[in-house]
């Protein structure tokens, strides 16, 4: 009988994944037909069993995936959010590569893990949210949320499971915005854990001892690969949330959420350091290696610190309001639909940005819109002339200007009611510096003059 490795370096998981994941799910969102022939493919393997536990509101089957037949039992459902999409690819790719390990015996687990531990995956429980991209599920719920008066199908369902398999370990796997950071530095949070409290004196008993134990275990495997990218979220209990409530029932629960990674726009890094660490708990879990890590080992882990980051920073920017003067940073964020637009504005020192920029000795131009009195062919040259004229947007209907420019502009029914910069503001401006050269904003870009 082969022996468990003590430890398998995350390089040879990393390869392992890099050998079999599905390629196919490399994409900026994912919705039920997307994952629907990667389940197929899982299901023919004998190992594994593949079934409908329950439907959506509109009807859409969840499925549950099966491996092993052991005393352990694992539980991990992603997907709950609908817009959250990161791990439920790392599952997918996780249950793959255990199923190649079958025959190629390259990961660290013995010969006869299958009867150790019965692993139970629900990929992308709120189908209908995924569907259309949205958080909630068709009812307008947030499935997190309903933990306590279990109103949606889908978290009935959640809890149904719970109640039936009695986990010992329940992963909860999601994905946070962007701007968060590993601690107080410029470094994004790419993977966030949590052992979530069951009650608000947040009591360690020995199920949640052992899920901090076992984030102990795969945040040092995943430090080979992010060595800065990793955050721990703030335990404070929540009451409707069902990590917190499995986590009364019993079972060590984990979260994790996956983040970004610098020019990573699928977030496949994350997707990647998800398979990376749930294989390194399972490893920890048959080899009893949690035990090696202690309570200031998980709290050594970073704050995972919200709103560290913004997507673009202006910094010491010139305004006025009225008589007075001011030099503030400018911070803007861009939305799933591409929509930039100002986030913060004053001090933003403890702020970093993907992309910054600065703008000292730079003012900010009255905002200033050009009627379309009729057809407009908006080409580059035209453009820049009028943003050189201090126009930053177009007022009218927006199917006179023809814009073949290459470059975003902003078309409004009404002229705005401000001229200065404010928060929530669509971010087009101009700038002009000390030495009159000017550049434009233009939806977040910056586009010299």
């Amino acid at each position: 009988m082969k022996a468990a490795h003590p430890h398998l370096p995350a390089q040879t998981i990393a390869s392992l994944w890099q050998a079999h994941h599905f390629s196919d799910l490399n994409k900026p969102h994912l919705r039920p037909d997307d994952i629907r022939p990667v389940l197929e493919k899982l299901g023919e393997y004998a190992d594994i069993d593949k079934r409908v536990i329950g439907h959506s509101c509109t009807g859409r089957p969840i499925e549950r995936l099966t491996l092993g037949h052991g005393p352990m039992v694992v539980l991990a459902w992603t997907q709950m959010h609908g817009d959250e999409p990161t791990a439920t690819a790392a599952v997918l790719d996780w249950l793959e590569m255990l199923m190649v390990n079958n025959t190629s015996n390259e990961l660290a687990l013995p010969d006869h893990w299958h009867s150790l531990v019965t692993l139970h995956i629900i990929p992308m429980l709120n189908p209908d949210g995924a569907q259309r991209m949205t958080r909630v599920n068709e009812q307008g719920i947030d499935i997190n949320r309903d933990a306590r008066q279990l109103q949606s199908p889908e978290g009935k369902l959640l809890w149904q499971q719970v109640l039936e398999l009695k986990p010992d370990i329940a992963f909860n796997l999601h994905d946070q915005n962007p701007y968060y950071t590993a601690g107080n530095t410029a470094y994004p949070a790419t993977i966030a854990f949590l052992a979530p409290a069951f009650h608000p004196d947040k009591h360690v008993d020995a199920p949640r001892l052992r899920a901090k134990q076992l984030i102990a275990c795969m945040a040092d495997t995943l430090s080979h690969w992010l060595p800065c990218h990793i955050g721990r979220y703030d335990d404070t209990y929540s009451l409707r949330s069902f990590g917190d409530n499995i986590a009364g029932t019993g079972a060590s629960t984990i979260l994790i959420e996956s983040g970004a990674y610098p020019n990573d726009p699928h977030r496949q890094v994350a997707r990647k350091m998800n398979v990376i660490a749930l294989q390194s708990a399972l490893e920890a879990l048959l080899g009893n290696l949690f035990q090696q890590k202690s309570l200031a080992d998980y709290y050594r882990i970073p704050d995972n610190v919200e709103d560290g980051l913004v997507d673009i920073k202006f910094s010491q920017v010139r305004q006025q309001l009225g008589s007075t003067d001011y030099i503030a940073d400018i911070s803007v964020n861009i939305d799933k639909a591409g929509r930039a637009s100002i986030r913060h504005i004053g001090d933003l020192s403890a702020q970093a940005g993907f992309t910054q920029i600065s703008a000292y000795h730079t003012s900010v131009n009255p905002l200033k819109g050009i009627t379309l009195d009729g057809p407009l062919v908006l080409d580059e040259k035209r453009y820049k002339a009028l943003l050189r004229e201090g126009f930053c947007y177009f007022v009218g209907d927006a199917k006179l200007l023809d814009n073949q420019s290459g470059l975003p502009c902003l078309c409004v029914a009404a002229p705005l009611s401000y001229t200065n910069l404010f928060v929530g503001a669509d971010a087009y401006w101009v700038m002009t510096d000390n030495e009159g050269a000017k550049r434009a904003v233009l939806n977040g870009l910056t586009v010299p003059l």
